[in-house]
């Protein structure tokens, strides 16, 4: 019994070590090859589609629905005492703020047409890149992170096609 106690205590130690000492991330090494868990993009988070009808040249309908998926990807600038999760919560929680956003600006459009797409794309990518800079701008650890927001997809529809269903929560 006594050994047991003993091996708790030495377990404990060390958790409590491990809790106090705080965890630091940390940038991919630059210019030299690493391990398989610095390859690629830390985090990413894929919003749900925005969808706004617009008028658009070129249809048998004046009106066709423009389907826009924003997502974000996020790397670490700098070494931090963050966690990417809580980057990653962040974006979660603004998906809404970008909708709205994106909602507002490309329901504002006038006529569209096919060769107008890569001109709102480049729209979808500043609208949404602010929101997202605000809100990191707020957060003690925002300096830390480069979070790029990128347009998953994008394609127009006949106004009968809404929505995709939305992830759940």
């Amino acid at each position: 019994m006594a050994l047991r106690l003993d091996v708790s205590g030495v377990i404990f130690a060390s958790l409590l070590a491990v809790a106090m000492s705080g965890c630091t991330t940390a940038p991919a090494p630059q210019g030299a090859a690493v391990s398989a868990d610095s390859v690629g993009d830390r985090a990413w988070v894929v919003f749900n589609e925005v969808v706004v009808s617009l008028p658009f040249r070129g249809s048998n309908s004046p009106y066709q629905n423009l389907h826009v998926a924003p997502a974000a990807i996020v790397n670490v600038k700098n070494e931090t005492s963050s966690s990417t999760y809580d980057a990653e919560w962040i974006l979660r929680r603004m998906e809404t703020r970008v909708a709205v956003r994106l909602s507002e600006v490309l329901g504002g459009l006038s006529w569209q047409s096919l060769a107008d797409t890569a001109s709102i794309r480049q729209l979808v990518l500043k609208e949404s890149q602010a929101v997202v800079d605000e809100a990191l701008r707020q957060w003690k650890y925002g300096a830390d992170y480069k979070v790029d927001m990128v347009v998953a997809s994008l394609y127009w529809t006949d106004a009968s096609v809404g929505r995709l269903q939305q992830h759940g929560r």
